[in-house]
């Protein structure tokens, strides 16, 4: 009853800011309340006043599609019956709820927060289970109340390393019919990935019949996401996925946003360039403010990209003798392929660094079409070896200056972790994905998070 009164919250602010703009633009009450119910109808069918807890890209995709689905049905309307006079209204009601809506939908979680969310456990102690609980904690429509965890290590044959705080360690599997009943559970997310079906029948019978939802992480979960979908199978649970390769109408648009932005940036060098010659040092000026490295490209083609030189002149030397003569740089660099408090790094290259604006002169390169604005990283020659079956896949897309590992740690995680992370991207490809990289970005230069 409390979820259907919220509901009615919901439709009612909007009605009220629908009014207020058909009001403004003076449309008649007829075609005022017809439109909106309209827009009612399609906010019901796509389910847009569930409580589920979603990600925000999510939830911006699903009010962008209904919002699209509005503006074809007002078109339509507007040209046959209503006067193409209101064609600028809806268009206005369009663009402004879609953002209007992710604001309702904020505040009435934060104003209903008690009494929408579910109280949840993560059956699983591992890394699975740590990751999961770092993407509730930043999701800004969270509906989960985590309460902690549930450590099934006394399950014949599982045996998971603890990456989560001991203290929200519920208890174990033989816990599990307590642990439900005395804090309510809702729902159940099982983080074992690596569990085999009889591990998994023990665990859900546990709690079949005693939470509304049960979810579980299979473990292929890093393989295929965007555009996978479950099918039953006459009984049969199958995952169909596609790789979506970049071609067609996608790859067009992908270069038309590359060449946006590399011609605004291309101006902005300038300016740069000058700010960057006025802080380096005297000594270091004569060896250029440019920095020249070859690097692979799409389809293993060799291409020079452009940076802001943030090293000294003989960085190259310098690492030699480093990697030669201290063990633990050598391990550092073979594990990452980048040294963390890098002596060779200038004082001005700290700042570029941290800024990433050691990357902007890569934007010469996107306008060339030698790189995209959002891609694989772009990899060494010499790295190829340590690729091993990655480099096939990764070397189907263009590198970019930003992406899936750039967005997901940047120089916190490791080398073997980008190559994961990039052959996602060429698995999973979408316009969407490289909006929800390019809106990562920018929320990671501004934070500085991961730079050195």
């Amino acid at each position: 009853m409390k979820r259907q009164f919220i509901k009615l919250f919901m439709i009612t602010m909007q009605f009220a800011f629908y009014f207020m703009i058909n009001k403004y633009f003076k449309v008649h009450d007829r075609i005022m309340y017809n439109t909106f119910f309209i827009y009612l109808i399609l906010n019901l069918i796509k389910n847009m006043y569930s409580f589920r807890t979603i990600l925000i890209w999510e939830e911006l995709k699903k009010q962008l599609q209904v919002h699209m689905e509005y503006l074809s049905i007002m078109l339509v309307n507007d040209i046959a019956f209503w006067g193409q006079r209101y064609i600028i209204v809806h268009l206005i009601v369009g663009i402004t709820f879609t953002f209007f809506n992710l604001f309702i939908l904020g505040i009435t979680r934060k104003i209903f927060k008690n009494e929408l969310k579910k109280n949840l456990i993560i059956i699983g102690i591992g890394n699975t289970a740590k990751e999961l609980t770092d993407i509730i904690r930043k999701n800004l429509f969270p509906m989960y109340n985590l309460l902690g965890y549930v450590s099934v290590n006394d399950i014949c044959g599982i045996e998971q390393i603890s990456h989560i705080n001991k203290t929200m360690i519920l208890g174990t599997y033989s816990d599990l019919d307590r642990i439900i009943d005395e804090n309510n559970i809702k729902e159940i997310i099982i983080a074992v990935p690596l569990a085999d079906n009889q591990q998994m029948n023990n665990i859900i019978n546990k709690v079949d019949g005693k939470v509304n939802r049960i979810k579980f992480i299979p473990e292929f979960n890093g393989m295929f996401t965007f555009n996978s979908q479950v099918e039953n199978y006459d009984g049969l649970m199958l995952i169909s996925a596609k790789i979506n390769f970049i071609k067609g109408i996608g790859l067009v648009i992908k270069r038309l946003f590359d060449l946006f932005i590399s011609i605004t940036a291309i101006f902005l060098i300038i300016p740069i360039m000058l700010f960057v010659w006025a802080k380096t040092d005297k000594e270091e000026r004569k060896y250029g403010l440019f920095f020249f490295q070859e690097r692979i490209g799409k389809n293993g083609e060799k291409i020079v990209i452009y940076k802001f030189r943030s090293m000294v002149s003989n960085a190259d030397e310098i690492l030699e003798e480093m990697i030669r003569t201290n063990k633990n740089i050598k391990e550092e660099y073979e594990k990452n392929k980048k040294i963390k408090n890098d002596p060779r790094v200038t004082k001005i290259g700290k700042f570029l660094r941290r800024t990433s604006l050691d990357e902007f002169p890569q934007f010469i390169n996107v306008f060339k079409g030698e790189m995209s604005f959002i891609g694989p990283r772009p990899y060494l020659p010499k790295e190829k070896s340590d690729m091993r079956e990655y480099y096939e896949k990764i070397i189907k897309s263009k590198p970019g200056i930003t992406g899936m590992w750039q967005t997901h740690g940047r120089s916190e995680i490791g080398f073997e972790e980008r190559l994961v992370l990039d052959e996602y991207y060429y698995r999973n490809w979408s316009l969407w994905l490289d909006m929800i990289i390019f809106v990562k970005t920018i929320e990671n230069v501004i934070s500085r998070k991961g730079a050195y």
